[in-house]
Formats: C-alpha cells, sequence, structure tokens
C-alpha cells in the first residue's frame, strides 16, 4: 500500500512540474477569457470580442501556427481627457495609449515583465530589451488584442455592468502581441542566451 502512496505522489509531482514548465503557454485569466499570456495563432479580433482568447479557438499543439506572443500590461488615458469626464474619449485614450506603448519604446519593459513572469529571471526588463536590439526588425505583426478598464482596488479587470466600470477606463490592463521569428522555442533560446550575456 505504501508504494502506491508514493507511486502516486511522484506522478502528482511529475504533473507539477510539467505544469510549471509549460509556463510560456498561453493561459487565460479571470472572468475576461482573452486576458491571457503566451504562446497562440494570429489574434482574430472577431473572436477576441466575443471574449475569447486564442488558447480558445487556436490549434494549440501545432507549434509552426503557434509564432504569437501575448503579454499582459497597463495603461492610462491622458490626464486632460480624463478630466473632460467624456467616457468614449477616455476609453478611447486608454486604448491609444496601449497601443503607443506597445507598438514603441515600451515594448521592451512589457517583453521584459513577460520573461519575469514566466521564467523567474530578476532583470527581465534588460533581457527584453537584450532580444529587442537583437531582433529589431525581424519581429512584426505588433498590436494590441484587447483591453479592459482596471478597479483601482484590487488591479483586476471590471466586469461589463459593474458599477463605475465606464469610468474606470482611466487606466486600462491590455493584452498586447507580437509575431516572433521562428515562435516559441526561438524566444525561449533568444532569452536563455540574453540572460547569459
Amino acid at each position: 500500500m505504501k508504494l502506491n502512496h508514493i507511486v502516486a505522489l511522484l506522478i502528482a509531482l511529475f504533473a507539477i512540474s510539467c505544469g510549471v514548465n509549460r509556463r510560456w503557454d498561453a493561459t487565460s485569466v479571470g472572468d475576461r477569457g482573452w486576458v491571457f499570456e503566451g504562446w497562440a495563432c494570429a489574434p482574430n479580433q472577431a473572436e477576441a470580442l466575443k471574449g475569447k482568447s486564442p488558447a480558445e479557438y487556436c490549434d494549440t499543439d501545432d507549434i509552426k501556427k503557434n509564432d504569437y506572443l501575448y503579454m499582459k500590461f497597463t495603461a492610462a488615458a491622458k490626464q486632460s481627457v480624463v478630466d473632460e469626464g467624456r467616457i468614449a474619449k477616455i476609453q478611447a485614450s486608454c486604448r491609444e495609449a496601449a497601443k503607443v506603448q506597445v507598438q514603441g519604446d515600451g515594448l521592451q519593459k512589457i517583453v521584459g515583465a513577460f520573461i519575469e513572469g514566466t521564467s523567474g529571471v530578476e532583470d527581465g526588463e534588460s533581457t527584453g530589451s537584450v532580444i529587442m536590439k537583437q531582433y529589431r526588425g525581424t519581429i512584426s505583426g505588433i498590436g494590441i488584442y484587447n483591453c479592459c478598464p482596471l478597479d483601482k482596488n484590487t488591479g483586476e479587470c471590471l466586469k461589463p455592468g459593474t458599477q463605475g466600470y465606464a469610468l474606470a477606463w482611466s487606466e486600462c490592463q491590455c493584452v498586447g502581441y507580437l509575431k516572433f521569428p521562428g515562435g516559441q522555442k526561438a524566444f525561449q533560446a533568444a532569452a536563455e542566451r540574453a540572460r547569459d550575456e
């Protein structure tokens, strides 16, 4: 009997360790399924508007097609727009700030935060910076998948219909994406090389 318990414990530990090693894969977070990070196929905006993540509509076994990296980050609307108090403009401003951030210099910080969160590297930003410099010109398909307003008390996305939902767009959580040449394996290799430098 004790041998069976030991074997069951070893199997459980193996399953847990495999789960930890798969942290690079796309995982949905929270009530809004599109809020996730990881690797998947190309974004489908029609599915995003339905609240679906690529983890739900991509063939996750087809590694060759899963060459898009999705990363969570936050952005803020311009204070002058927030001061106007026009909800649609605040929402548009936060989304525009996110777009500028992911398509500009902020991308290396977003990549760095992703690396820290998925691989345990302490200084992910410098690793992200090295990767972005090495692959400048070959990274493509950069954009925003979707955004949601943030609850300032919890740091979580507010659900549509929640009190204060419309006004909460002064700060938003977004999922940005990029197409990395060679996909997940190439990215992991690049991150490991950058850490060793």
